[in-house]
């Protein structure tokens, strides 16, 4: 386990993906990721990869680049996961980015990755985590609300998608001992401190880097803003 400024937390999840990509892995699942697809189409035509994007949007899919596979469902539907499974897996690769804190019931959606990977595979997590405040004022307040919150923060953002944070903490004991619980392996698990939600407030942002500093020094696993995990399914 390990703690880092989220300055830093882009790069390391691109790394780790970058790794696995280059590995001797070949199919990859990617959630959520239906807009914007982690892996361009052009690298998985060079390495001959077999790369499908599940997403329950429609609408979402309708949007992924030409080229890419796609599967429309939720990865909490046991029927359609299981239909996957034995149409394009078992997978060596199950990766989601920004994904995780939509999910309602985090326990089922890390058995539904598990189900999805063979044994010796390898998933890969990036996603915020309570109890950093913007979050838990996300996940309070009423979705009319956070939605204006969020907008005022990131005035270019025009998506807002419900968020529960189920299961999505940093690498705390506990946390360690619920993904163990399903099956997996830790292999990583990295916390990142620090954000710019407070930017356009001057004293607001002053005080968050103050407490961003402490917590690089002092890390408190239960108050990281973001979070990288690597998990593996044993052999």
């Amino acid at each position: 386990m390990s703690y880092s400024h989220t300055r830093a937390s882009e790069a390391e999840f691109r790394d780790e993906l970058r790794r696995l990509v280059e590995s001797d892995a070949k199919r990859f699942c990617e959630i959520g990721g239906g807009t914007r697809p982690l892996v361009p189409i052009s690298r998985i035509e060079e390495l001959g990869l077999e790369y499908v994007v599940l997403d329950e949007s429609h609408e979402a899919l309708g949007r992924t680049p030409a080229g890419y596979e796609r599967f429309e469902a939720s990865i909490l539907d046991s029927d359609a996961v299981g239909r996957l499974v034995r149409e394009r897996g078992p997978f060596d690769v199950a990766v989601s980015r920004w994904t995780a804190e939509h999910v309602p019931d985090g326990r089922k959606f890390h058995e539904q990755v598990y189900d999805m990977l063979r044994p010796g595979g390898t998933a890969i997590h990036f996603f915020p985590t309570l109890y950093s405040l913007p979050f838990l004022v996300n996940r309070l307040l009423p979705e009319s609300v956070s939605g204006l919150v969020l907008s005022s923060a990131q005035p270019g953002r025009k998506e807002k998608f419900r968020s529960y944070y189920s299961w999505c903490r940093g690498p705390t004991a506990r946390q360690i001992q619920r993904l163990e619980s399903v099956g997996f392996s830790v292999d990583r698990y990295v916390g990142y401190f620090g954000h710019s939600y407070f930017a356009h407030v001057k004293p607001l942002h002053a005080a968050n880097t103050l407490i961003t500093e402490k917590l690089l020094e002092h890390p408190l696993p239960s108050m990281t803003t973001l979070a990288l995990v690597v998990l593996s399914r044993p052999a």
